[in-house]
């Protein structure tokens, strides 16, 4: 996941976002929440997809490129605190990976076992529940963290992404590491140019 997403006009993302507003406004929706949408780069259209009215695993690239805590707010908003500004300009740019207790040679199998050492990078942002001696068992969601790169540019957190990943270790079971670190050395990866359809190929 990352934000802003490449390869989107500003005008376009502003039809976005008006189109999300104008989605909750209609519903009276007052919660964290999150409108989907498929964007087609040959016609430089979109379309609507879904609306997810709870806070998603997405939502730290929103928190990093804003200076924001979404968690707060939802708190704050739910005990009538809340007072949000008028605008939230975004800087930067954030890129998110999903670290799993999967096998990608496997066909993404499933991996338990106790893990022998885990160690993350300093540099990226990390949020999980492993550590070393932790056991990954059977009955679980796969996720074993998430973890985010922020910088000036799409450029630096990449780069900053791609370092991070080299610089993290999680021992004792396969996981998705080094399939992470070869999808940041894709050329369609690092273009902005992915579809749907890219990982399956």
């Amino acid at each position: 996941e990352e934000t802003p997403a490449p390869g989107i006009t500003p005008e376009t993302r502003r039809e976005l976002l008006d189109c999300a507003r104008r989605l909750g406004d209609s519903a009276s929706y007052e919660s964290a929440g999150t409108v989907e949408f498929l964007y087609d780069d040959e016609r430089g259209d979109f379309f609507f997809l879904e609306v997810n009215t709870r806070l998603q695993v997405e939502h730290g690239v929103t928190e990093e490129i804003h200076d924001i805590d979404l968690v707060e707010w939802m708190i704050r908003q739910a005990a009538g605190t809340l007072s949000l500004p008028d605008a939230i300009e975004p800087v930067g740019h954030s890129i998110q990976v999903r670290l799993y207790a999967e096998d990608p040679n496997k066909d993404f199998q499933p991996s338990t076992g106790l893990l022998t050492a885990v160690a993350f990078a300093p540099e990226l942002r990390v949020e999980t529940w492993i550590e070393h001696g932790s056991e990954v068992t059977a009955y679980y969601d796969p996720m074993l963290a998430k973890l985010i790169a922020t910088g000036p540019d799409r450029t630096s957190a990449l780069a900053k992404l791609s370092t991070g990943l080299a610089d993290s270790r999680v021992h004792g079971i396969e996981t998705n590491l080094s399939y992470l670190q070869a999808l940041l050395a894709e050329e369609a990866l690092t273009a902005g140019t992915l579809t749907t359809q890219f990982l399956s190929t």
